[in-house]
């Protein structure tokens, strides 16, 4: 894997990072309420969805390198636009470029990687880690900045930009084959994918409410913006090391690390919807779930390329990524849909116990 894979992962990262933690704050600056916020963020996940199922579709017809680059332009523009205009359309333009823009990218680079080398897994580590420094870089941005949000979007900006530099100086790879009749909408049914849906389950709720909930509970707990970023920050640092133990683990050890980890993440999620305001317990729950859901994000992706041959891997990365996107879409949509019923963090406590949802099945001992 090349060094203009993981440079290209940070910046983009480092982007989406802003991005992700600034518009719901930016949001509820303009009045929009919390209810409005799950919904935005729900609708980035749409955009995701409809996405990635229309990519797994022409899979067979499009570079890796030409959906990272569209990505970098999206997650520019969405950035642009809230900055132009505060009105609720513009947020959902936004959210919508952001969803796109996200789905994007990491099918184009997963691909990239599993088609690039024989056993994928440490090299998706290598790649989740430039992400992960870039998600906790981005969204500490905004403590750097003095908690102006207008800044970190610009410097945002020109991360995303300037990432579309080392995606030209990868490697071509040769297009897929078009897509065999037993494939990709079948992917539950094929029984060794099911726990890299289940561990994508996990990790697509968790980072639909780091990047909805979580700010929005802190906020309410009483932690400024800059804190909220700096926090943000911690559960996105935290996961970077939770990538690098699926990476590095031996084979025997993958299969108690998958149930461990989505039960970390789970009760993180659990525990910072019921204890906010305690800031010693807020970071051991943001550190314990996000080294969970790092591990998850490594391990379902390479479960999944593992398990299929390798003319396969990109078109099923993706499906299985679909299911991740399906989670970022519903978590929070969920939450606001409990809202009249249940306070913000008593919601996300419910919502957020279903990233626990993958240690009810074992995987493989091999994972």
């Amino acid at each position: 894997m090349s060094r203009a894979t993981a440079l290209s992962t940070l910046l983009f990262c480092h982007g989406l990072g802003v991005n992700t933690v600034a518009l719901p704050l930016l949001a509820l600056h303009h009045g929009h309420g919390a209810t409005a916020v799950g919904v935005l963020v729900a609708v980035s996940g749409a955009g995701q969805i409809g996405m990635r199922i229309a990519v797994a579709r022409w899979a067979h017809r499009l570079t890796e390198r030409g959906l990272i680059l569209a990505a970098a332009a999206l997650l520019c523009l969405a950035s642009a636009v809230v900055l132009a205009e505060s009105a609720l359309w513009a947020f959902v333009l936004a959210n919508l470029g952001q969803g796109v823009a996200r789905g994007f990218f990491w099918v184009g680079m997963q691909a990239h990687v599993v088609r690039s080398v024989p056993e994928p897994r440490r090299a998706l580590a290598v790649v989740d880690f430039a992400g992960g420094v870039g998600l906790v870089t981005g969204p500490a941005m905004i403590g750097l900045a003095g908690g102006s949000l207008t800044t970190a979007l610009v410097l945002g900006i020109a991360a995303t930009a300037v990432a579309a530099l080392p995606t030209l100086r990868m490697a071509r790879l040769p297009l897929p084959p078009p897509e065999k009749s037993t494939a990709s909408a079948r992917v539950w049914r094929r029984p060794p994918l099911r726990p890299s849906v289940l561990a994508a389950i996990s990790t697509g709720t968790w980072r639909g409410m780091l990047g909805s909930y979580v700010p929005v509970v802190l906020a309410a707990a009483g932690y400024s913006a800059s804190a909220v970023g700096l926090l943000v920050g911690i559960g996105s640092a935290t996961s970077i090391a939770g990538s690098m133990l699926a990476g590095l683990a031996p084979p025997r050890r993958l299969a108690p690390l998958y149930v461990s980890g989505a039960l970390a993440a789970g009760t993180g999620l659990v525990g910072i919807g019921l204890w906010p305001r305690e800031l010693p317990v807020a970071v051991a729950l943001l550190v314990a779930s996000g080294v969970g859901a790092g591990a998850l994000q490594t391990l379902s992706t390479s479960m999944a390329a593992s398990a299929v041959d390798p003319e396969e891997r990109g078109r099923v990365v993706a499906d299985v990524g679909t299911y991740r996107a399906v989670a970022l879409l519903t978590s929070p949509l969920g939450i606001a849909a409990l809202l009249p019923l249940f306070a913000p963090g008593a919601a996300m406590a419910l919502v957020g116990a279903v990233a626990a949802v993958p240690a009810l099945r074992r995987p493989p001992p091999s994972a």
